[in-house]
């Protein structure tokens, strides 16, 4: 990092002021382990934002992030045998919040007699195509790993990032980014971007961790949700409605019940060493008998923290929230 980022102030990239400061400093990568290095994470007095700071650059950023994040076999690609299958299974059942929430977008617009076409953005998999099941998607990463699980399930797959794509303006009747605009600093050109992507009467689904859920004020640093250093900002439901709003859209439905991230969130608090993905990143860390013990246990801790998971969302504390949001008139 160079001199001049280190010396830079650090301003809320919500509500931008001035009135930051440490909040936890030189934390560790816990989850994945993909650096060394040890990041600041800095806390807004205005806002209560948290947020990583200074920002790596883009070269650092890649490098956080192994093949194996968010991706895993599945029964689509050949050689996946039984734990892809199984996997597959899991998936399906766990994103069922996910489908459940977007899939009343899909309904509404079919309803409207729209063209639907969703655009997954940080798509990973695919998995959530496939369990929504809209004919004609696409998916969006970074990840050549994670484009071909996703062209495997029969949907399309564009490389790139939102503000340099191939899409025609226009021409989506939904843009989702679940888990992704916590890996984005600044927010603005993304939202503006999916945006100008949103065919008329489109809409968006958003999904971040939520920084004010229970688990978050209980363990503190320890978080797993805070995710140093690839999470470079950590929304609140408020900050999240706040931000999505002042990019010029109308929040018309939140959802904070999530079977495939709350538990795990908390799964990874406790046991950062044994999550999947993370193991997965790791020479020996996922084949054998000793990598299917590791599975069990993990699932054990995720299954045995769904009731804290289920009580903190009802509180509305829960550990993600999801937004479902459409450009305000005359805002596209």
């Amino acid at each position: 990092m160079s001199a001049a980022s280190l010396a830079s102030p650090a301003t809320c990239p919500v509500c931008h002021g001035q009135r930051t400061a440490v909040r936890w400093s030189q934390r560790p990568d816990r989850l994945f382990r993909a650096t060394s290095g040890r990041f600041d994470l800095h806390a807004c007095a205005d806002c209560r934002t948290a947020f990583v700071h200074p920002v790596p650059n883009g070269a650092e950023l890649a490098a956080f992030y192994p093949e194996t994040y968010w991706v895993g076999p599945t029964d689509r690609e050949q050689g996946a045998g039984v734990p892809g299958g199984l996997l597959e299974r899991y998936r399906r059942f766990v994103l069922r919040d996910h489908v459940r929430f977007t899939g009343k977008v899909v309904a509404d617009q079919r309803a409207a007699g729209m063209a639907v076409r969703v655009l997954d953005v940080g798509c990973g998999d695919g998995s959530f195509l496939e369990a929504l099941g809209v004919p004609g998607s696409l998916g969006m990463d970074l990840s050549k790993t994670a484009l071909r699980a996703v062209r495997a399930r029969g949907f399309g797959a564009v490389r790139g990032v939102l503000d340099d794509c191939p899409i025609r303006p226009g021409s989506c009747s939904l843009v989702t980014s679940f888990h992704f605009l916590e890996h984005v600093h600044p927010i603005e050109p993304v939202l503006a971007s999916m945006r100008r992507l949103l065919a008329p009467g489109g809409e968006i689904v958003v999904q971040v961790p939520n920084a004010d859920c229970l688990q978050a004020k209980i363990l503190g640093r320890h978080w797993a949700g805070y995710d140093v250093p690839r999470h470079l900002v950590n929304y609140t439901a408020r900050t999240l409605r706040q931000v999505v709003e002042r990019c010029g859209f109308e929040v018309l439905a939140e959802n904070q019940q999530c079977l495939r991230d709350n538990p795990t969130t908390l799964s990874n608090s406790l046991v950062p060493g044994l999550y999947p993905p993370s193991r997965m990143s790791r020479a020996g860390g996922h084949g054998g008998l000793l990598g299917a013990l590791a599975n069990m246990v993990y699932l054990g801790f995720t299954v045995a923290s769904m009731p804290f998971s289920w009580f903190e969302a009802a509180l509305g504390r829960g550990a993600s929230v999801m937004l479902r949001a459409r450009p305000r008139d005359g805002a596209r």
